[in-house]
Formats: C-alpha cells, sequence, structure tokens
C-alpha cells in the first residue's frame, strides 16, 4: 500500500526529501485501513501519525499542508484529475488526504508477481 501512496506523491512532484512526505504516506496508509477516520482527521489521523513520528498534531497538519502546497504548485492537473473533478484551489489537508485515499482505492495497483519472489 505504501508504495502505491509514495508512487501518487511522486507524480504530484512531492518527494521524499520533503519532511511532510512519510507524514502523508503514514497518514493515507491510516485511512486506508479505516476510511472513517476522515470524519474526526484531528483525532483519528493527526494524533495517531504524531505519536508515530515523534511530533505533534500540529505539525503532521502543517506538514501535510506542506505536502498539499507543492502538489498544487508542481501538478496541479494531475491533482484534479485524481480528485475526479476541477480543483479550483488547492484542497485543505483533510480534502487532500480524501483525494489521494480515494484515488489509490479506486486505482489499485496491479500485482506483478516477477517483481516479488
Amino acid at each position: 500500500m505504501t508504495e502505491a501512496i509514495e508512487q501518487v506523491l511522486r507524480q504530484l512532484g512531492v518527494g521524499a526529501n520533503y519532511k511532510g512526505y512519510r507524514i502523508t504516506v503514514f497518514a493515507i496508509a491510516l485511512i486506508s485501513e479505516d476510511e472513517d477516520r476522515l470524519t474526526s482527521v484531528t483525532k483519528e489521523i493527526y494524533y495517531d501519525v504524531a505519536k508515530l513520528t515523534g511530533c505533534s498534531w500540529t505539525a503532521v497538519e502543517r506538514n501535510i499542508r506542506t505536502v498539499v502546497a507543492r502538489a498544487w504548485y508542481c501538478n496541479p492537473q494531475k491533482l484534479s484529475q485524481i480528485a475526479g473533478y476541477t480543483l479550483l484551489s488547492a484542497p485543505t489537508a483533510s480534502e487532500f488526504l480524501d483525494i489521494v485515499s480515494n484515488y489509490i482505492r479506486r486505482n489499485p495497483p496491479a500485482h506483478n508477481p516477477s517483481t516479488h519472489r
């Protein structure tokens, strides 16, 4: 699952050199385990990711916002394509998490047996 998340982030112009990259991967992975987490983003995602990464929940949100800003700056067309509708402005952090997690759920990575020996 994390490979699919990382692939989408890279398509959006967000590389591992951004601190928010790993944080965003963790957040989207949590959502993929339980989509209902999106109903309470701060408690169900930001707090849990903060525990995993050893930072505050506000730092988690700020770092995800940085990832969103980078994705919007580098590839707003791809972000709109992933969303499935035209985005007129950069999404919020929680909207971004929803967009990417929903995209991955709708487009699961193809299993290639030759790469898993």
